[in-house]
């Protein structure tokens, strides 16, 4: 009885370690531009991708869980410190003009304007008009999610897994 209730234990356990890692695939039409994928943390493990009739295509992939391949920076305040010398002159009483220097080190604040930059890129790949590009075998890890940018319209075919 012992034996048959490990064994089941062992099966159980094997069939949910295989739906931990098991692969998914994801496939969708690209349009020019940027597109969101998938919003969630996985492991990529092979790429396809598919030129359309309209033309060459190049695909950029980057780490976001928004379909932008651009952040902002917001505006802040910072602080600094400089050296200067700072001059005093003076009339005394007597009429005798007095110069007096003191060295100090002051701090003023300024403001940084927002900026835009863009996401590190995972990966680029290309396909030729009405061509298939991969699957390429790849092994990379998102923390964010999966979004695209194409040059011009495309099919993209992502084997992953998920990670959370």
């Amino acid at each position: 009885m012992k034996k048959l209730l490990k064994s089941l234990i062992a099966v159980g356990l094997l069939c949910v370690s295989m739906s931990v890692n098991a692969q998914t695939t994801f496939s969708t039409n690209l349009s020019a531009g940027t597109s969101l994928c998938l919003a969630f943390p996985l492991q990529i493990s092979s790429i396809t991708v598919a030129g359309t009739s309209a033309g060459a295509t190049t695909v950029t992939l980057f780490d976001n869980s928004a379909a932008s391949s651009t952040y902002t920076n917001a505006t802040y305040t910072t602080t600094t410190s400089y050296t200067t010398n700072m001059t005093s002159t003076i009339t005394n009483s007597a009429g005798n003009l007095q110069t007096n220097t003191f060295v100090g080190v002051f701090t003023t604040t300024a403001s940084v304007a927002a900026n835009t930059n863009t996401w590190p890129s995972l990966a680029v790949y290309s396909a030729g008009a009405s061509s298939v590009s991969g699957p390429f075998t790849v092994n990379l890890n998102t923390v964010r999610g999966l979004a695209v940018t194409a040059s011009t319209n495309a099919t993209l075919t992502v084997n992953y897994r998920r990670l959370n």
